[in-house]
């Protein structure tokens, strides 16, 4: 058996990261895979399987933002999670639907079974003792995330090279982190388990109300994973949609959204308005606000503006979910105290309750889980636009990065596709 693996890795070589934030930031063509990024197809030393672990081989990986991002060291430093790059770099890719090649007898799967694995570790992952928070079911909020205990020093697989990641041929994780794929999934649909999970995660965490009125900014993967999660797990919940422009129009009417509103600024304003029969308020100097707007407001973009739009289009007391790995924004912050209005970050999943009244049956489980019942109901496969090979890396960047105007949603990895062959 092979002692390397390929696998796309991101450099932690100091003149390579650099480099890389010096030309992302002057050359927008090179922001996502160009010759001076940190990433490069290399041959790793194959991961090794701790006992209790699952070796498995991603069939498909996906592409997301926080990925480009972190290639293009834009979510950086005032976050802990991205402070610093373990010595070794990272493999990324925490999107994958694969294939079992080796677990340990009574691990729940076996060699062949096709899984969805989840990236993040827990304490008792690394030989350390359950904190407070992976007890009580938080376990992307784990204490020890930064300790490395018996195991390298990492989240888990897609964030450190140990442990490889979707953006090569073979990966480790833990035994209880890892899913098995129904027959009626499809790869394409089996790919969607891990945004997804992050949509359930927004939603189940604050779920809207009966009678509510959400608001999805950015119909991207995320958005539009939102939008499913909001259909199953709240059918009694209005789904409104805004985009820049119609682009996507399509997509989110097939995801479940009851209106769609484009724009931003006063047009965005004007056309939630006009929906709902609210009134618009405010001043040259204080800009447009809704007298009696949505509910909650679920920002998939992270942009100032964006954030802004969030803000303005909330009914007082309505509350907005950041779901965007944005870094530091200027934002007037004025209308948070003054309509009392509660702004929550929301990133990963852990364990969430499934309320009663949703689409699937009610109960306390794994995001991950629920998201996979999600998708049984939606089956979004026609979301995965784009799949290349690992060597067309820079190609597969750019298609992501570039998402409507390439006619592009969730781009995917082919990981075991040799180079040269062409996708089915």
């Amino acid at each position: 058996m092979a002692e390397t693996v390929p696998a796309l890795h991101l450099s932690s070589a100091p003149y390579r990261l650099a480099l890389a934030g010096t030309v992302g930031r002057l050359r927008a063509d090179r922001r996502s895979g160009g010759p001076a990024t940190a990433l490069r197809l290399r041959e790793l030393p194959r991961p090794p399987r701790p006992s209790g672990w699952v070796r498995i081989a991603p069939d498909l990986a996906g592409i997301c933002a926080s990925d480009r991002a972190t290639l293009r060291l834009a979510i950086g430093r005032p976050v802990l999670a991205f402070s610093g790059l373990p010595r070794a770099g990272i493999v990324p890719g925490h999107e994958v639907v694969g294939t079992v090649l080796a677990a340990d007898r009574g691990a729940g799967v076996q060699a062949g079974d096709r899984v969805v694995p989840e990236p993040l570790l827990a304490c008792t992952h690394k030989g350390l003792p359950g904190c407070a928070r992976c007890t009580a079911g938080d376990s992307h909020r784990c204490a020890h995330q930064p300790d490395a205990g018996t195991a390298e020093p990492g989240f888990g697989f897609g964030f450190h090279a140990h442990f490889g990641g979707g953006w090569s041929t073979e990966l480790v994780v833990p035994g209880d982190r890892v899913h098995r794929v129904a027959d009626h999934l499809d790869d394409a649909t089996a790919v969607l388990v891990e945004p997804t999970a992050v949509a359930v995660h927004a939603v189940l965490r604050d779920a809207p109300a009966p009678g509510e009125r959400a608001l999805v900014i950015g119909p991207g993967t995320i958005g539009l994973s939102l939008v499913h999660a909001l259909r199953v797990l709240t059918p009694y919940v209005e789904i409104l949609v805004a985009g820049l422009n119609d682009a996507t129009d399509a997509l989110a009417r097939r995801a479940g959204a009851a209106a769609l509103v484009h724009g931003a600024r006063e047009r965005l304003l004007a056309e939630v308005a006009t929906h709902l029969g609210s009134r618009m308020r405010g001043g040259r100097l204080s800009g447009p606000v809704l007298d009696d707007g949505v509910d909650v407001v679920y920002d998939c973009v992270g942009s100032a503006q964006t954030i802004d739009d969030g803000l303005r289009v909330l009914r007082p007391g309505g509350r907005l979910v950041l779901l965007a790995t944005a870094a530091r924004r200027t934002i007037d912050l004025s209308l948070a105290w003054h309509r009392e209005l509660t702004i929550r970050g929301s990133g990963y999943y852990a364990v969430e309750q499934v309320l009663a009244g949703a689409g699937i049956p009610a109960g306390r489980r794994r995001a991950v889980a629920i998201a996979m019942e999600v998708l049984a109901e939606v089956r979004p496969g026609h979301l995965v636009t784009h799949r290349f090979r690992l060597d067309q890396a820079r190609d597969a960047l750019a298609v992501s990065a570039a998402g409507p105007a390439a006619g592009a949603v969730k781009v995917v990895f082919e990981p075991q596709r040799p180079p040269g062959a062409t996708s089915a």
